[in-house]
């Protein structure tokens, strides 16, 4: 079975909490493995982040949106 088709059987039959760590843990591995410093690896953390807060701030402007459309229509 290819690397690929292990990790999505972890993470389909295993808890997200133990699945995130399995999958951090893999991740940080292989970025150590391949070269990356840690400063790399923290700045790639850095960028995760800003995407997820990104996510979260659209999610919420979608929210927003959608209560002032549905507060228009009364």
């Amino acid at each position: 079975m290819s690397r690929k088709g292990m990790l999505n059987m972890i993470m389909k039959n295993m808890d997200s909490q133990k699945a995130t760590k399995i999958l951090a843990k893999t991740l940080y591995k292989e970025l150590k493995k391949n070269g990356f410093s840690n400063k790399a690896i923290i700045d790639f953390s850095g960028e995760l982040i800003e995407y997820l807060a990104q996510d979260v701030r659209n999610e919420q402007a979608s929210k927003k949106t959608l209560e002032q459309d549905r507060s228009l229509i009364g």
